[in-house]
């Protein structure tokens, strides 16, 4: 068991931070016209 976790520490935990970083990278631009259009609603 320890082996197969020793065996693949790389390949997880990069596609994870990626994965993240992509979404975070995508959602950057989106914000400012996020909160902009939340505070026309009034929701904010």
């Amino acid at each position: 068991m320890s082996e197969e976790v020793m065996s693949k520490p790389f390949k997880d935990p990069f596609n994870i931070i990626y994965f993240i970083g992509f979404i975070l990278v995508l959602m950057l631009p989106t914000l400012p016209a996020t909160l902009s259009w939340l505070k026309i609603a009034g929701l904010i």
